[in-house]
């Protein structure tokens, strides 16, 4: 028994103002607000939950803190694949390097010295900026953080205002705005 594949191309011309799925290019209803169909969205809904991540929770452990600033990589990413519940293929999913090469490096056999692969590893496990520097972040990583930061909620009120509110009174003024009298 063989097996028939469709054509790539469209089997129907579509008619003007009618749209398609971004991923199979299935006609979608009049009422679907999505790019996708109901099918694609399920398959990519399925597939972002099947990707490992590193919890944030982990970069606030004290021996994951500690690990970092000591630069063991090895411990690392023992700690983080123990407490984010990772598997050694997750860490190389997620980092790019390889799982033989993390499990010579969790069992010290191996230790990681060139600077890419410690900006590789960082970047993906996506270790906050906080903890790792500038220098251990590739530009890429460096700019998605400035986007983040970029599009935190500000403080509703400027800070003179907060800080002049919790004077008496007498030292504020409300027709001058923050100042002091």
């Amino acid at each position: 028994m063989t097996v028939r594949t469709l054509p790539a191309t469209k089997a129907f011309p579509v008619e003007e103002g009618v749209r398609l799925c971004g991923r199979c290019e299935g006609r979608l209803s009049r009422y679907n607000r999505e790019n996708y169909c109901n099918r694609c969205l399920r398959h990519l809904y399925e597939a972002e939950l099947a990707r490992p991540f590193v919890p944030p929770h982990v970069w606030q452990l004290p021996d994951v803190q500690r690990s970092l600033i000591d630069r063991n990589f090895g411990r690392l990413c023992l700690l983080i694949r123990k407490h984010g519940e990772l598997r050694q293929e997750d860490v190389a999913a997620l980092t790019g390097l390889s799982q033989a090469f993390l499990s010579m490096l969790e069992a010290g056999v191996r230790r990681l010295t060139n600077i890419d692969k410690i900006v590789q590893l960082l970047d993906g496990l996506q270790a906050p900026m906080e903890l790792t520097g500038p220098m251990l972040r590739s530009p890429a990583a460096d700019e998605a953080a400035h986007q983040s930061a970029r599009n935190r909620p500000t403080r509703s009120r400027p800070m003179a205002t907060v800080h002049a509110t919790r004077l008496s009174p007498e030292f504020y003024t409300p027709d001058h705005g923050a100042e002091p009298c």
